[in-house]
C-alpha cells in the first residue's frame, strides 16, 4: 500500500487574511497540493486528496492540536488567540494528506512561526455604576 507523499506537502507560508474584521487576528496558512506518492508516481485520476492541519508548541510535533480536518483546499484560516497560541511564542504547523481511498501520508515537517502579539484594543473597564441610580442629586 502506497502512501501519499509527505515530501510534496510543503508549507508555502502565512498570509494575512484580507477580509479580517477589525481587531481580528485572522491568519491564513497555505501549502502546495499533494499530487504524487513518495515514489514519484502521480496520484491516480479519481482519487481525491484532502488535508488535516495541526499546530503545537512542541518542535518535535508532539501534543498536536487540530486546525482543521478534511480540507479540500490547500489553505485554512485561523485565529491564534481563539486557539490559545502563546503570544510571542513559537508554534509549529504540520499537516497530512488523506486520499479518498483511505491512504494517509506521514505528517509534513514542522513549520515554525512566531505568534505575533495581539493588536486587539486594550480591554476597557465600564464606568462605575452611579450610586444614585444615575440621577444627579442637588444639595
Amino acid at each position: 500500500m502506497r502512501k501519499a507523499a509527505p515530501r510534496f506537502l510543503c508549507w508555502v507560508g502565512f498570509l494575512a487574511a484580507l477580509a479580517a474584521p477589525a481587531y481580528a487576528e485572522q491568519r491564513t496558512i497555505s501549502w502546495n497540493p499533494v499530487t504524487a506518492y513518495t515514489d514519484g508516481t502521480p496520484i491516480e485520476a479519481g482519487k481525491e486528496v484532502t488535508y488535516s492541519a495541526y499546530w503545537t508548541t512542541d518542535p518535535g510535533l508532539g501534543s498536536l492540536r487540530t486546525l482543521g480536518t478534511s480540507f479540500a483546499a490547500t489553505s485554512t484560516t485561523f485565529d491564534p488567540d481563539v486557539l490559545g497560541m502563546p503570544s510571542g511564542g513559537t508554534v509549529y504547523f504540520t499537516a497530512k494528506a488523506v486520499l479518498s481511498t483511505g491512504e494517509v501520508s506521514a505528517l509534513s515537517p514542522g513549520y515554525a512561526w512566531v505568534v505575533l502579539p495581539s493588536t486587539s484594543p486594550p480591554a476597557t473597564k465600564a464606568p462605575p455604576a452611579a450610586p444614585t441610580g444615575g440621577k444627579i442629586i442637588r444639595k
